[in-house]
Order: structure tokens, then C-alpha cells, then sequence
């Protein structure tokens, strides 16, 4: 399933192989790599990039909807800002995440929490979830003040996602607003 959402300022749509070296910019980022989930490594190059896009817009199609990664554009200039995914949460994969991660040229323009709102907009439209998980790393006060900003509730701290000790936010359809 192919995905195009746009807000006033992005596009939302599907990671392209044309994408690496922006997505490097995101992944490959000593100030990103660390608070992802699971732990990874920064990604080293554009080609690591390249294989990692690939294996990405492979996977793509085999996701049950809502679930699936998303390359997110600033419409302006046509530049790869960020990323968004949402994904079962290990281990029991049962719970839905949706996560977020921008270059960090483009922080503090409110980019992350505009996108994931109408992503998250979309999610609930389907009418295959109900809720949305966010995780965060308890010192990651970016993420974790745009899970508020998105109206997502703290349901406490559990290292039972990727073996990581995290803050968890919730957020429930009939609790979602614009």
C-alpha cells in the first residue's frame, strides 16, 4: 500500500532509494542514533544507508495496515526531514508504536509533532486500532514532549520494549483531537 498524506508544510509518503542521503542526515546523526529503539548504531555511509532504504521499501508492502515506515518532506524545498513508522512493539506484539525521527537541522520547527498527527489521524481513520504507543528513552525530553504535544497520556516506565528502560505514552481514537 502506497501512503501520501499531506499537512499544511509536509508531504508524508513512502521512503524512496533516491532518499539515502537525507535519511543519512536522520539515521547516520551522533544526536539520533542513541535515542532510537531498538538500540542501533548510527548508520556509517550512504550505501549502509541505500541497503537499509531498500530493505525498508521491500518490507513495505507485507505490513498490516496501519503499519509501515514513511519518509517525511518539507514541502517547500522538497527536502527529506524526518521519518515515521508505526510497528508492533516487541516482544508480545500486541501493542502499536508510533514513532518519529528528524534531522536535527530541522528541530524545533514543530515538523515531528505535525506529522505524526495526520499520520496518526490516518491510523485511527482506518479503524484497525484503537491506540497508539510511543516510547522513549526517559532522558529524551524532545520525544517525549511531542508525545504530549500529540495529547499522548505517560502510562508509566517498563523495560519490556527492545530491553530498554522507557517511558510510555498512550493515546486512544476517541482521546485523539486536531
Amino acid at each position: 500500500m502506497t501512503l501520501k498524506l499531506e499537512t499544511d508544510r509536509l508531504l508524508i509518503r513512502d521512503w524512496e532509494e533516491n532518499d539515502a542521503e537525507a535519511a543519512l542526515e536522520i539515521f547516520g546523526s551522533a544526536d539520533v542514533a542513541p535515542w532510537l529503539s531498538p538500540a542501533i548504531e548510527k548508520v556509517p555511509d550512504v550505501a549502509t544507508m541505500r541497503m537499509i532504504l531498500q530493505s525498508w521499501i521491500e518490507a513495505q508492502p507485507n505490513f498490516v495496515v496501519p503499519a509501515g515506515r514513511w519518509a517525511v518532506e518539507r514541502k517547500a524545498d522538497g527536502e527529506v526531514v524526518g521519518g515515521l513508522l508505526i510497528r508492533l512493539l516487541p516482544p508480545y506484539e500486541e501493542d502499536l508504536e508510533i514513532g518519529w525521527q528528524l534531522a536535527p537541522s530541522a528541530w524545533g520547527h514543530g515538523y515531528a509533532t505535525e506529522a505524526s498527527r495526520a499520520l496518526m489521524r490516518w491510523a485511527f481513520s482506518t479503524g484497525e486500532v484503537d491506540e497508539l504507543f510511543a516510547v522513549a528513552r526517559p532522558h529524551n525530553r524532545r520525544a517525549i514532549a511531542t508525545a504530549q504535544r500529540l495529547g499522548m497520556v505517560w502510562v508509566g516506565e517498563t523495560d519490556k520494549y527492545y530491553d530498554l528502560n522507557l517511558q510510555v505514552y498512550r493515546i486512544r481514537a476517541p482521546e485523539f483531537t486536531d
